[in-house]
């Protein structure tokens, strides 16, 4: 027993001196976490600002890289301490404002952030305009899939958390995909966008009530051509449940041709070929939506009705992952 008390007396003294999960010296400090874009590539890659200032530690300011395709962020330059404490200064002094503020305090404090954006390609790029209630972007789909008119939303949702979400529709009345969303923590500011090359980047965020400040402002990334693509794609398989066959190829062709990357919209019109007898053009097509997610097609693909006739061909089973023919109505071993 005596042995016991001393290892729980050691576990105790080790977390007794374990740093606290909120310091003390952050207690009735503010806390803000703030980014600003300035500037954009043709590719649609951008270059950001972030202040961050809290734990009661001094203030952080950098230059960042996003990438268009959600690899790794990259610091590319960080700010001296003046001039990091003299933007987090000023994001204090006024931090109680539902708007984004970042990034003229960036310009004023710290030009050469924007310089030297300027200079790696990103240029300075002014938010899409939306439609005069602030939170609708009216856009035009890739010019592969038809060039259809599109609508871009932004709206408060509720669960499972607040957000806002950003929604794409096709003006169809009920059917919106997400392409992305940003936590809330009090009140929303305005949300604003910037698109390049098929990225929608959004900028929003919240400020809580009361003090101290507690300020969250941050960016997110979506694809528009991946959003039109499942908009095509939940058109096709309405058309598919349907028994409209020809409707359904296309909408899931335009699909692909939204995003030629999309392995759910592949195997979705490689069912749909199935279903009307077009078993090569299934097989190429499933082989497609193989290459891109392999997992997908053989999870969807192994008790697929659609595809029972296709699964006797050897080169099918390769794709779904089976090993040996097993019996239609059974499933076959993982």
């Amino acid at each position: 027993m005596r042995r016991l008390a001393l290892v729980g007396c050691l576990f105790a003294c080790a977390e007794w001196r374990m740093p606290p999960t909120f310091p003390e010296q952050a207690a009735g400090r503010p806390v803000i976490h703030e980014q600003a874009v300035l500037g954009i590539s043709a590719a649609g890659d951008l270059a950001a600002a972030q202040l961050i200032d809290a734990d009661g530690e001094p203030p952080s300011l950098a230059l960042l890289a996003f990438s268009r395709g959600g690899e790794p962020t990259r610091t590319v330059l960080g700010a001296p301490p003046e001039r990091a404490m003299a933007v987090a200064l000023r994001l204090r002094a006024t931090g109680h404002q539902a708007v984004p503020l970042l990034r003229p305090l960036v310009a004023l404090e710290w030009p050469d952030a924007i310089a030297r954006a300027a200079q790696l390609g990103y240029a300075a790029q002014a938010p899409e305009k939306a439609a005069p209630d602030d939170s609708i972007w009216r856009v035009t789909g890739m010019r592969e899939a038809g060039a259809l008119p599109l609508l871009i939303r932004a709206s408060r949702v509720a669960e499972p958390a607040p957000a806002v979400a950003l929604l794409l529709s096709d003006l169809v009345p009920g059917l919106e995909v997400e392409l992305a969303r940003m936590p809330l923590a009090g009140a929303p500011l305005g949300p604003e966008l910037w698109m390049r090359a098929g990225v929608v980047w959004l900028l929003a965020g919240s400020v809580a009530a009361g003090e101290p400040l507690h300020r969250a402002v941050g960016l997110r990334r979506g694809s528009l051509p991946r959003g039109e693509a499942r908009l095509h794609d939940l058109h096709g398989l309405a058309a598919l449940a349907a028994s409209e066959i020809e409707a359904a190829r296309r909408e899931f062709g335009r699909a692909i041709a939204a995003d030629p990357t999309y392995a759910e919209g592949l195997y979705d019109a490689a069912v749909t070929a199935a279903t009307a007898g077009r078993a090569e053009e299934a097989v190429a097509l499933l082989r497609r939506a193989a290459a891109l997610d392999p997992i997908h097609v053989q999870v969807r693909g192994r008790n697929d009705e659609a595809l029972a006739a296709l699964r006797g061909r050897a080169d099918v089973r390769a794709l779904l992952g089976m090993h040996r023919l097993s019996p239609e109505g059974i499933p076959p071993s993982p």
